[in-house]
């Protein structure tokens, strides 16, 4: 298949369509653009364009990403930090955003390796959270702490 190579404004209206439907870090637009036919010298001039009108903001960009990915995935910052990454934004937006997220991880993680574990505390069952955690970018040593007061509370009752 031939791409057909794209003109400066038609990178340009190509970049709006995109943002009209979700936002995008510098990157993910420029890689975009370029898949769909865009010229690698035409990419500052669109992406000067979207910057200076506002509809690219990679700060903003992380920060709303990173609160999503926290409260709706309910990812841990290790994870956060990873996905932020991938999506090309910098390592300073990256750690402001990770500053501003609310709340104690622990907090917000002992609720769901409860019902993770649904009150069985069979080895294979704790190691199965372990990871099902650690994969989601929590520490190991905060899902062990979950992991014991919950045995706590349940031996409590």
């Amino acid at each position: 298949m031939i791409k057909k190579e794209l003109t400066k404004n038609q990178a340009k209206e190509k970049a709006l369509r995109l943002l009209a439907f979700r936002s995008h870090s510098e990157k993910e637009l420029a890689d975009k653009l370029i898949l769909a036919g865009a010229k690698r010298e035409d990419l500052p001039y669109v992406l000067d364009f979207v910057k200076e009108y506002g509809f690219v903001n990679d700060e903003e960009y992380a920060e709303h990403l990173a609160k999503d990915l926290q409260n709706l995935k309910k990812y841990g910052q290790k994870r956060i930090y990873q996905e932020l990454k991938k999506r090309g934004i910098a390592a300073e937006y990256i750690e402001s955003a990770l500053s501003e997220l609310c709340g104690e991880e622990t907090d917000m993680l002992l609720p769901l390796v409860e019902r993770k574990l649904g009150g069985n505390f069979e080895q294979k069952s704790i190691d199965r959270a372990i990871r099902y955690f650690a994969y989601r970018g929590y520490e190991f040593d905060d899902i062990k702490a979950c992991i014991e007061k919950i045995k706590e509370k349940g031996s409590e009752e």
